[in-house]
């Protein structure tokens, strides 16, 4: 099972950066959870092929830290909303 340690260490990791820099250098706030969803359905579809293991746990992580994604999003969106400031000429 070497890849529990991949979605407890690397998955968590990657969801933050990815969140934040979507945030920070686009200022697209749902393309993070896009984005980690298919980076982390690759390894569902690659890793059945070669290796005696289910895509059920897989998938299950790859929605978890989607749904994480998305909450970093809407939770950065509505600080954004809360704490706007006007622009200045």
């Amino acid at each position: 099972m070497w890849e529990i340690p991949i979605y407890l260490i690397f998955a968590p990791v990657l969801t933050i950066i990815i969140s934040l820099l979507c945030r920070i250098r686009f200022k697209k706030y749902f393309m993070a959870p896009l984005i980690i969803f298919f980076i982390l359905n690759i390894q569902t579809v690659v890793v059945p092929i070669f290796y005696n293991v289910g895509w059920e746990g897989i998938f299950g992580w790859a929605i978890f830290y989607t749904v994480i994604s998305l909450i970093i999003s809407l939770i950065m969106w509505s600080f954004r909303k809360k704490y706007s400031f006007p622009k200045s000429a």
